[in-house]
Order: structure tokens, then sequence, then C-alpha cells
């Protein structure tokens, strides 16, 4: 099974490399394909509509921008799994990311139907601060809002992996929370 990990912090090492050590001890039963955005230039949308004629994002790539990429592993991935630290309430490179596929599926007539590449996807979304394990809903309800049919901003309905109503009473750390969901997968 192919897994994307989108690492969505701005940092690199620290608790990002903490939690890719542990998921690279699973690589018997998956393929994981790393990101870490703090490696990626993630330019904003400008509102262009062009994406919905091609069905892509038509940005000029700028030098460094990996939008594209991103999008094409995100598609072609049986699972992805977001981890984010907290910086207001996201990181501004997921926030790009975000933007720009919800342009590129809206333009191009997707997020609407049963034709959208990201639709019942294998997800987990998992967030994290200084202080622990944090709540995912915030970011768990953008993501719905570009994947889901009939999203809410009040109330997560995308059928997440991670389901924990209370991952901090559940679990020790951000590291064994994401380590427990993916063997789920298995």
């Amino acid at each position: 099974m192919k897994v994307l990990v989108i690492f969505a912090s701005h940092r690199i090492g620290g608790k990002n490399a903490e939690i890719e050590k542990a998921m690279c001890g699973y690589a018997d039963s998956f393929e994981f394909d790393f990101v870490h955005l703090a490696n990626c230039k993630i330019e904003g949308c400008t509102a262009c509509n062009r994406c919905g004629e091609s069905g892509y994002c038509v940005l000029p790539q700028s030098e460094g921008d990996r939008f594209q990429e991103i999008y094409e592993k995100m598609v072609s991935a049986d699972a992805i799994f977001i981890i984010s630290p907290v910086y207001a309430p996201i990181p501004s490179r997921l926030t790009a990311i975000f933007e720009r596929l919800t342009s590129v599926l809206f333009n191009a007539g997707l997020i609407n139907t049963d034709n959208n590449p990201l639709l019942n996807k294998k997800t987990a979304i998992f967030s994290y601060c200084s202080s622990g394990i944090c709540d995912e809903t915030p970011i768990k309800l953008i993501f719905d809002r570009f994947v889901m049919k009939n999203y809410r901003f009040d109330l997560s309905t995308y059928s997440y992996l991670n389901k924990s109503l209370y991952p901090k009473d559940e679990f020790n750390d951000i590291t064994e929370y994401v380590i427990k969901t993916l063997e789920k997968l298995a």
C-alpha cells in the first residue's frame, strides 16, 4: 500500500523525524512517500480559474513550486497522512496546498462529483503542538471543504482513518497516535 505522508511543519527534524523513523519501521508493509513542506515552495492560488479548463493548476510554476507534484502524489496514493503542527491554526504552505486543491477540484467541476480523485481517499490528519496532541478538527474541516460533496463548517463528516474524539486521552504522544492509525491500514 502506497502511503503519502505530508509533514506540514516549516521545520526539519524534531517531531517529524521521530514520526518518520517510527513509520519506516513498517516499510515491509507500506511504500512511504514522505513530503516535508519545509523543503517545498507552494505558491498561493491567484484565482485565475484556468484550472477548470485543464483539470490541473496552470499557475506558472516558479522555481521550486511543488504543488502539482504533491497533488499528483495525493491522487496516486492509496492513503494520505497529513501531520501538522499548530501554527495559527495551520502552516501557510499547507494552507496554500488546500487553497489550490480547492480551486483545481472546484473549477474542474470535480469537487461535487464521483470523479473527484480525492473523494473517499483513505486519509488521516494529525495535529500537534509543544504540549502534545492537539485537536485536528480545524484542519479536517478545511480538508472536508475541498473533498466532500456535502461538507459542513461545524462538523467533520469525512470518514477519516483517525476517528478518535479525544486522542490526548488515548495516546501518549503524536508518534504513537500516528503509528496506531497506520497499523489500522495493515
